[in-house]
């Protein structure tokens, strides 16, 4: 039961390989999108699931990510496999700047800061017209993959899925690191995690810039996918679709932020016949699963066994756990039962 998830994965991904043959531009565009918010979600999920911290500049960051794609490849000639992790670093750098300074608050006032930083890039978006040419947008260059242009979107699909692939497999291996348990530690238990001698200001601002660098990222392979940057497309709205990817899919689950994206991807686009109901499908979504399900897609699955719960935070026993825990058991036969 418990490999049901991760089977099933494989196989979409085998799957989804075989059939982009098949699919028409429109759907083709559409899967690429989809990679592209995958990565920029798992990012969301590290800072605000793992970590606990309030981020509203998440697609602040994504911007970022967007624009220096563009621009390393168009002016430096950067090919996409250096264009796309180069992107990452610029906007870690900036997350790390911007994380540095508002981990020393918290809640409200962290919030609030974030949400300055998401206005202030908006703003420089718009404004630094010499760089990003303003509300004018800017055309994303013909990309090149060793010596191969890649114009149409079925050209783009197998480095968008190789790249969403190594993102995911990076951001697996970092949360069942140290420095992952470290963050849901100080997520969890902040004194104590003092008190084993983490150090918490570092453990949250490098938290910031892990999720930045996803977001720059992934506004790369979203600058990528629709060909064209718009300064708008980095808002308060884009922020607001990205929290919604984290809270229906599941905080603290790298497979609850996949299913989030794709859930928030493939709606707006059945929905775009009715004007006005995207922002309202959204409000609606996230008052239901806040009250209802509370952790999400990924906790529904994970109570039903179909979802491993190392996926959520968590690490899995090791032997000795297991047998300390049978012991105690063996001990104490109301140890799990006894009623008050």
């Amino acid at each position: 039961m418990m490999n049901r998830i991760p089977a099933a994965g494989i196989a979409a991904v085998i799957l989804l390989s075989a059939a982009s043959i098949f699919l028409d531009p429109y759907t083709q565009y559409l899967v690429n999108l989809i990679m592209s918010y995958v990565v920029i979600a798992v990012g969301l999920n590290i800072v605000l699931g793992f970590a606990g911290q309030l981020s509203f500049a998440h697609s602040a960051f994504m911007g970022i990510g967007a624009y220096a794609t563009a621009l390393l490849m168009a002016e430096l000639h950067f090919p996409l496999p250096l264009a796309l992790p180069a992107a990452g670093l610029i906007s870690a750098v900036v997350g790390l700047c911007v994380g540095l300074p508002a981990v020393r608050v918290r809640g409200l006032y962290l919030a609030l800061v974030t949400i300055a930083c998401l206005y202030f890039f908006s703003w420089v978006f718009v404004h630094w017209t010499s760089v990003t040419n303003g509300t004018n947008g800017m055309a994303v260059s013909s990309l090149t993959l060793l010596g191969w242009r890649l114009d149409t979107d079925a050209q783009k699909f197998y480095p968008l899925l190789i790249t969403m692939l190594l993102m995911m497999a990076l951001a697996s291996a970092i949360m069942r690191s140290r420095l992952g348990r470290a963050l849901v530690m100080v997520r969890d238990a902040e004194l104590a995690a003092q008190v084993c001698g983490i150090n918490v200001m570092q453990t949250k601002a490098l938290a910031f810039a892990i999720s930045a660098f996803y977001a720059g990222v992934g506004g790369g392979m979203f600058a990528i996918s629709i060909s064209f940057i718009d300064p708008h497309s980095f808002g308060i709205l884009q922020m607001v679709t990205q929290f919604g990817m984290v809270l229906i899919g599941g905080l603290s689950s790298l497979a609850g932020a996949a299913i989030g994206a794709v859930l928030l991807t493939v709606l707006p686009e059945l929905l775009r016949e009715f004007r006005g109901a995207e922002e309202l499908l959204y409000g609606l979504l996230m008052i239901v699963f806040i009250i209802f399900m509370p952790d999400g897609i990924a906790g529904f699955l994970r109570r039903r066994g179909w979802l491993k719960a190392t996926d959520l935070g968590g690490r899995a026993p090791s032997r000795a756990d297991r047998a300390i825990n049978r012991k105690t058991v063996a001990q104490n036969p109301l140890h799990e039962s006894e009623q008050p």
